[in-house]
């Protein structure tokens, strides 16, 4: 086995980003429909115009509260070694807090999710979670998050094709308070056999 190492990205790097820029691509339908309802002289569709930008305004906003709660922590880069985890085969893993001294993680949880019909809808179910403990280390006003884990012989790899339906992933995630503020991080991690 190679000692070959892997960064992955939290999935919350992206969230508050996205809802803005999808806010902002709904935005100018919305300024259309806005400018032709007062050409028009419509007041019922003047109404609903405004009804779409006040939508489109708060979705602006939930996404930069997103983007804001996420610098609160900042990036966090998971390095995984070796760079994909094989069932039955130890891995290691290290999390990068820019914070001197961060010490409000004691445990992360390892979860596995498979993608499952529930009624007439299909959702990610859980189908297993352990807790890891981290090692804490302080270098260079940073602070690192070690663990070591395994996935147990008998579980499912990633697998997340397009169109299937039958779709698994794996992810490492923490949660702490902060000012009266949930902060959570999630990073999916490859799985193979």
């Amino acid at each position: 086995m190679g000692e070959f190492k892997s960064v992955i990205y939290s999935q919350e790097k992206t969230e508050g980003r996205g809802i803005q820029i999808m806010s902002m691509f709904f935005l100018i339908p919305v300024i259309s429909l806005l400018y032709a309802s007062i050409e028009s002289q419509s007041l019922g569709s003047l109404f609903g115009a405004l009804g779409f930008l006040v939508v489109v305004l708060l979705m602006f906003f939930i996404g930069k509260f997103q983007k804001n709660k996420y610098n609160k922590l900042g990036s966090t880069p998971l390095t995984l070694i070796p760079s994909f985890c094989t069932i039955g085969s130890e891995c290691s893993g290290s999390i990068e807090i820019s914070r001197e001294q961060f010490n409000k993680v004691k445990t992360l949880s390892l979860t596995s999710w498979k993608y499952t019909r529930v009624s007439s809808d299909y959702r990610f179910e859980k189908v297993w979670e352990d807790s890891l403990p981290v090692t804490l280390k302080s270098i260079n006003n940073k602070t690192f998050l070690e663990f070591n884990f395994i996935i147990p012989v008998g579980h499912k790899p990633t697998y997340k094709s397009i169109f299937s339906k039958k779709k698994h992933h794996w992810e490492v995630r923490f949660e702490f308070v902060e000012s009266m503020e949930s902060i959570t991080r999630t990073w999916k991690i490859p799985v193979k056999i």
